[in-house]
């Protein structure tokens, strides 16, 4: 069982001959070139290195074309620039602001300030840009992705809008800052700032309520994070001191107006524990329906602990896959993003885990009132694992997430155990 909620990252996937594949940015010659195109050049200068090839092009035969002399123009201006960028570069400090985390889909906001170290003086333009993520499980949007701020009192500060259109666990390289030539062609050797890891949650709706089969069990001794809404505990009597009470229930007031020691009655915890299942079991070479299923799933799964997070149930348990994670979302405790950090890193499981996660899962069950279980799908593994959850006596809310017709028909067992399918958005007819 995990008692972490911040899964690791899945590694690369082996080749044929069992070798880690190398990526294009590992490659020596073409990591050279990406690196003078993104880190040494500016935008214009960029568009000139292109026309200066165009010109060579076209330039080959100076015999019938004179647009050699326009090639040495412009290689004569980044001859210059790589000239003047030898210069040394200004000592300056500068901080990146990253955010918190992030859903997929929806930008979020990067700021970078720079400010001159000491009595140096920052130079009129810096270039702020950033670089290639090291480990990205989809595509990264930056807008703009690389600036050239003017210095305004010995200071400079931006603003990049990030968009991740994946959810997942991503490893971003710090933004780079440089000082650039007189021309605005070449920029020095960049500062660059710490990598940075951000959890990208999945999208979802938020929903305004959730039907939920509600049990109630005692919890002894209560939750001391709790907030005081629902059932906490609360004064709601006295009575005659008996021998045990300690002294600092005592009711003086009463106390005083008896002439006998008079102690508080509370009322006892009663709440709604509640254990968060998500089936992540999708068979080998699945179907592109079925993988915008799981996304579904997940998607539902946030907003369904979204929901428990603003009322008085409380999450402990998040079943996914074969792993079994312990979390405290709800009744005020604003642990909802130690859930969609788990939502974010979830692969689909190519194994049935019902078999292995049922006895983790009942270890939980003592004081858990209700278990809603995220389906993608319903066949005799399923029906097995929620009936034997079912047999311990806590309620059961099933969600089935699929497109189209399951592998069994899941209406016989519907009113016992709570079940409802729901269609992907985007497979529906």
């Amino acid at each position: 069982m995990s008692s972490s909620p911040s899964p690791d990252v899945r590694p690369l996937p082996l080749g044929p001959a069992g070798s880690v594949p190398t990526p294009p940015s590992e490659r020596p010659l073409l990591r050279a070139l990406l690196h003078y195109w993104d880190t040494l050049l500016t935008p214009r200068g960029r568009y000139l290195l292109v026309v200066c090839v165009a010109f060579a092009l076209l330039g080959v035969d100076t015999r019938r074309s004179q647009a050699f002399v326009l090639f040495a123009g412009a290689a004569g201006l980044l001859s210059a620039s790589s000239l003047l960028r030898l210069r040394p570069r200004p000592r300056f400090e500068w901080e990146a602001i990253w955010p918190e985390r992030a859903t997929a889909g929806k930008p979020v906001a990067l700021r970078v300030q720079a400010f001159a170290r000491g009595d140096q003086a920052l130079p009129a333009c810096l270039r702020l840009f950033l670089r290639r993520p090291r480990w990205a499980p989809g595509r990264v949007r930056a807008v703009p992705s690389e600036r050239l701020v003017a210095v305004v009192d010995n200071a400079a500060q931006t603003r990049f809008e990030l968009l991740f259109e994946r959810r997942g666990r991503y490893v971003l390289r710090g933004p780079s800052a440089a000082q650039t030539d007189a021309l605005a062609l070449l920029s020095g050797q960049p500062v660059s700032s710490p990598d940075h890891t951000l959890y990208v949650h999945p999208s979802f709706q938020a929903m305004d309520s959730f039907d939920l089969p509600v049990g109630r069990r005692y919890q002894p001794g209560g939750i001391p994070l709790s907030s005081s809404t629902g059932d906490a505990i609360e004064f709601v009597n006295t009575r005659e001191y008996r021998s045990g009470d300690p002294l600092k229930h005592i009711h003086w007031r009463s106390f005083a107006r008896h002439g006998q020691p008079v102690v508080k009655e509370f009322q006892e915890e009663y709440f709604c524990r509640i254990a968060l299942v998500i089936d992540t079991f999708a068979p080998r070479r699945s179907s592109a329906a079925t993988l915008l299923a799981f996304e579904a799933a997940l998607s539902l799964s946030a907003a369904i602990a979204d929901v428990f997070s603003r009322s008085e149930y409380l999450v402990d348990v998040l079943a996914a896959g074969p792993d079994l994670y312990t979390v405290s979302a709800g009744r005020s405790l604003a642990y909802l993003e130690n859930i969609l950090d788990v939502l974010a890193c979830l692969e689909p499981c190519r194994e049935p885990p019902f078999e292995t996660l049922a006895p983790a899962l009942e270890q939980q069950l003592g004081q858990t009132s209700t278990v809603v279980a995220v389906l993608l799908d319903w066949d005799e593994r399923r029906e097995v694992f929620l009936r034997r959850l079912r047999s311990h006596g806590v309620a059961t809310r099933g969600l089935i997430v699929r497109a189209g017709a399951t592998t069994r028909p899941w209406q016989p067992a519907a009113e016992d155990l709570g079940l409802e399918q729901r269609q992907p958005e985007g497979l529906r007819a």
